[in-house]
């Protein structure tokens, strides 16, 4: 199978299995609104500032959160800061169990789609079969710590990577606008082939039946050296085709869209955050389907006791 088969097959499977796209669509809305929780107290405190939901379509960025603690008057719309601060101790426990909560809402944020992914991965790897919600379900709950352990070592080698890169940029800042380039375009092609191993890892994981997560990233780490080509042309045409559905929404539709008719804005903006979406479960689909071809013969996950008549 070739990268374009692999691509229409994942585009199938996003279809076929609609629920699933819807459901992970749900888990992102629910991980925005939580992550959109934070830099809301900047839009209560100065309103009018800027036009921060335009800049809110796009997701959370860190100086978001930075502006907000720095806004002025967010400290005394908090109490935590005035001339003469007048708490009570209960009001003082009440203002740091809400700062910690807010603290830990990027990890909330990041267990729904933890918990989803092995079910979506176990239904795009046993296709043809038809969706059953208890098989999805079983999937989502038996990876879950897997994936979990999965997400915090990719939270961990990006943000490495991504320290490292904007260090030597910083360095090759002085020496050649040439190697800035070069250096900034070896960042990205490590970020993608990264990206690349962890989502076979997934699929690893539930093709081969395993909860080791260790044991799982290196048949990933394999399964992407040994099929090079395969691989590189499934990212390259996901990422072309992501590519050009930020620019055309971004350069095409945006600039002529005022956020006063924001009853057209919405649902031109969460329709681009599907069609996203939609990209990366089919570049999982495609990447399922290249590496249940590779197994010889192929291995499928066993079904969950109870659950096997449901999901023939």
């Amino acid at each position: 199978m070739n990268a374009w088969q692999s691509s229409r097959v994942g585009l199938d499977r996003l279809v076929r299995y609609w629920q699933v796209w819807l459901m992970l669509y749900a888990a992102n809305l629910l991980g925005a609104l939580l992550l959109a929780l934070l830099p809301s107290l900047s839009l209560v405190s100065e309103p009018g500032h800027r036009p921060a939901f335009r800049e809110a379509a796009d997701g959370l960025d860190a100086w978001y959160v930075l502006e907000t603690l720095m806004a002025p008057g967010a400290l005394e719309a908090l109490g935590l800061a005035g001339p003469e601060p007048a708490l009570t101790p209960f009001l003082q426990q009440v203002i740091l169990l809400v700062l910690i909560t807010l603290a830990a809402m990027p990890w909330l944020a990041w267990l729904p789609a933890s918990f989803l992914n092995g079910g979506l991965l176990l239904i795009y790897t046993e296709a043809p079969q038809p969706f059953r919600w208890r098989r999805f379900l079983w999937g989502s709950w038996h990876w879950f710590g897997t994936f979990l352990l999965l997400g915090m070592v990719q939270a961990l080698v990006f943000t490495f990577s991504l320290i490292l890169g904007a260090i030597l940029i910083a360095l090759a800042l002085s020496v050649s606008q040439w190697l800035v380039a070069l250096l900034a375009a070896g960042l990205g092609l490590w970020l993608v082939l990264l990206l690349a191993v962890l989502e076979f890892s997934r699929a690893a994981a539930v093709i081969g039946d395993t909860k080791n997560a260790f044991r799982s990233l290196g048949r990933g780490l394999r399964f992407v050296f040994r099929h090079p080509w395969p691989v590189v042309g499934l990212y390259t045409l996901s990422l072309l085709l992501a590519a050009a559905l930020h620019a055309l929404f971004r350069l095409g539709l945006m600039p002529f869209l005022r956020l006063e008719w924001w009853l057209l804005v919405l649902p031109v903006q969460q329709a681009f955050i599907l069609a996203r979406l939609g990209v990366r479960l089919a570049r999982l689909g495609g990447g399922a389907a290249l590496m249940v071809e590779a197994q010889s013969p192929p291995v499928r996950a066993p079904a969950a006791a109870g659950v096997l008549q449901d999901s023939i």
